[in-house]
């Protein structure tokens, strides 16, 4: 019979390809269901979270009484201690500004969010939520949808607090400015208001993380690179094609440059990872453009993890994840404060293949 494991359980929403789900897990928490509506994610997820065995499923229908059904055959007896994740962003992006609210349905899935939170604690009881998204979501357009959702999550019974949170403060070396709002449940933790982490002020170069990787594959039409081969599957990029990388007119650092072109100084933190319609930070050689896995390690991923589906999705997938630096942050002061502390110990060894 298998042995069931101690670490506090959680669900993940919107999960993506684990960002968050990797954070939570060095904190001790482990994932026992998570749901995205990507198929590339689930794959990626259950490749590196085999215990959740991630599911695929459009968060705007699936409702909380089916996920409680799911739960129940995977953990009976043992509820969710809480609840992770973070609604598609695009549609709250700075760079998102040419589409209106009402024609994009992300939007919507904020208030999905608060359902299901609401659902699942009236369920279980649920300790706590993590929602993350992008700081666009704080502007005059788009803050109406986060107020909405803390005002829903607060009459659902649970102590909301909103936090910006710099991934550079968390030994990732990138500039990431990321919302996060926490709800903690009043009636199984009191007056417990939640303090964000603080991090610290040293800043972290990009070298520290690329500096001695070996050359990346170049991507061609009809590269496999779904199975593991050579040094690692994800170290593969866009062929350099235009002159500028080769005539010297790529200046790493130059702010200045377009977004198309901006290559990362080796001695500074990255820009922000997120690359829509390719485009990909230049490597600070300027020769190239940054492969899949150097991306990767920019956000904080561990070397064993492995992302999966074609080159554009791997992007997509690198770009949209929570650093998961930050998110072990953000686990280990929620279980200091909630008093999870003694039921957390890291996990080791639960990944698994697809």
């Amino acid at each position: 019979m298998e042995s069931l494991s101690p670490a506090p359980r959680i669900v993940s929403l919107f999960c993506g390809p684990g960002g968050m789900d990797e954070g939570f897990q060095s904190a001790g928490f482990e994932t026992w269901l998570a749901y995205d509506s990507a198929p590339h994610c689930v794959r990626t997820h259950r490749h590196n979270h085999e215990r959740a065995k991630a599911l695929q499923g459009d968060l705007a229908v699936v409702s909380p009484t089916e996920m409680a059904t799911e739960w129940r055959k995977r953990s009976p007896g043992v509820p969710p201690l809480g609840i992770v994740g973070g609604p598609p962003c695009q549609a709250f992006s700075f760079a998102n500004v040419h589409k209106r609210d009402s024609d994009d349905p992300r939007a919507s899935l904020v208030d999905h969010y608060a359902q299901i939170i609401e659902g699942l604690s009236n369920e279980f009881a649920v300790g706590f939520f993590v929602f993350e998204n992008v700081r666009g979501l704080l502007s005059d357009r788009h803050v109406h949808y986060l107020e909405e959702f803390e005002s829903r999550v607060d009459d659902a019974g649970f102590t909301v607090t909103r936090h910006r949170l710099n991934a550079l403060r968390f030994g990732v070396p990138q500039h990431r400015d990321r919302v996060f709002v926490v709800g903690v449940n009043r009636t199984l933790h009191g007056g417990v208001k939640f303090s964000p982490p603080l991090g610290d002020d040293r800043e972290t170069p990009v070298s520290e993380v690329l500096d001695g990787l070996p050359p990346p594959t170049h991507y061609q039409r009809g590269l496999d690179r779904d199975s593991p081969d050579g040094w690692h599957p994800n170290h593969w990029c866009m062929a350099p094609k235009s002159r500028r990388f080769t005539d010297g007119s790529i200046v790493p650092g130059d702010s200045t440059s377009s977004r198309s072109f901006r290559a990362l100084h080796p001695d500074r933190p990255s820009y922000t990872v997120a690359y829509g319609n390719r485009e990909v930070h230049v490597h600070p050689s300027g020769t190239r453009r940054l492969s899949v896995y150097e991306a990767m390690r920019l956000q904080g991923f561990p070397h064993d993890y492995v992302l999966k589906g074609t080159l554009s999705e791997q992007f997509s997938m690198v770009s949209d994840a929570v650093a998961p630096p930050v998110a072990e942050a953000l686990a280990r002061a929620i279980a200091d404060q909630l008093a999870y502390s003694q039921r957390c110990s890291p996990i080791v060894g639960s990944g698994g293949s697809s």
